[in-house]
């Protein structure tokens, strides 16, 4: 990711409709299938600016750990002193199954070697613990987004459940998110490369789908994606702009 999108996604993580959907429904996720845990050791792999390590904390101890220093910056900015750097192909400062649940919220597409970062974060979670992995979905959907976020890839669903089923895991709960928006974006970045492809790229720098929206706007997008918990957390949804891959390690994995 662009160094200096850092700064903005500490402000925009509090309040923008994704950051706070996202949130709540990750969580509902966490409490439905795990039976609202306490007492867990919890990894939040890719932790960016760390807001994640404070609604992670209702399950346990969190630890952090990103690759770039202004990552970590951030995240002590508030207040997360367990944070550590490391790359995720290489998480040499923890010991095989040493934690309970491991998440990497939108994290392996930034990765080179995806498969080198699964095979890492398999190796620190136990053997029965789990693994929360959200990535951005559908190659079809590549827009200026993917490229300013420094994204390697968007996955179809069958290419993350297989990552994580070679590694070790079964699937406790695979759907995709953020489904009621799929429409508008699928005709926005379908428009976007049929202009690319006519008129070549745009003048401006490629830009992040990310701004800071008219809070009436805002609460709409929010009451929308939000709206998509009751599914996700009990029948799924068939598609949408993300994925999300809830997994366990198998006993056998140890």
């Amino acid at each position: 990711m662009e160094r200096t999108y850092y700064r903005e996604y500490f402000f925009f993580e509090q309040d923008n409709w994704w950051f706070v959907s996202r949130r709540r429904i990750l969580l509902s996720v966490l409490r439905t299938a795990l039976h609202r845990p306490h007492g867990l050791e919890i990894l939040d792999a890719g932790c960016g600016t760390g807001i994640n390590l404070d609604y992670l904390a209702e399950f346990g101890r969190v630890t952090g750990v990103d690759v770039a220093e202004e990552a970590i910056e951030f995240c002590r900015r508030r207040g997360h002193d367990d944070v550590r750097r490391a790359d995720l192909t290489r998480l040499d400062g923890w010991r095989d199954g040493e934690f309970d649940l491991v998440t990497a919220l939108d994290v392996i597409e930034h990765i080179d070697d995806d498969r080198a970062a699964v095979r890492e974060i398999v190796r620190v979670t136990r053997p029965g613990g789990h693994l929360l992995v959200t990535v951005p979905a559908f190659p079809g959907l590549w827009s200026d987004h993917d490229e300013v976020n420094h994204h390697q890839r968007r996955y179809r669903g069958r290419e993350i459940r297989e990552l994580l089923a070679a590694n070790g895991c079964d699937i406790v709960r695979f759907t995709y998110i953020n489904t009621f928006l799929f429409p508008v974006a699928w005709v926005v970045r379908t428009w976007q490369q049929a202009r690319r492809r006519l008129f070549g790229p745009p003048a401006h720098p490629p830009r992040t789908d990310f701004v800071d929206y008219h809070p009436v706007v805002n609460a709409l997008l929010l009451a929308v994606f939000t709206a998509e918990t009751p599914l996700v957390t009990t029948t799924g949804l068939p598609f949408g702009l993300s994925a999300l891959c809830l997994a366990r390690k198998r006993e056998s994995a140890a």
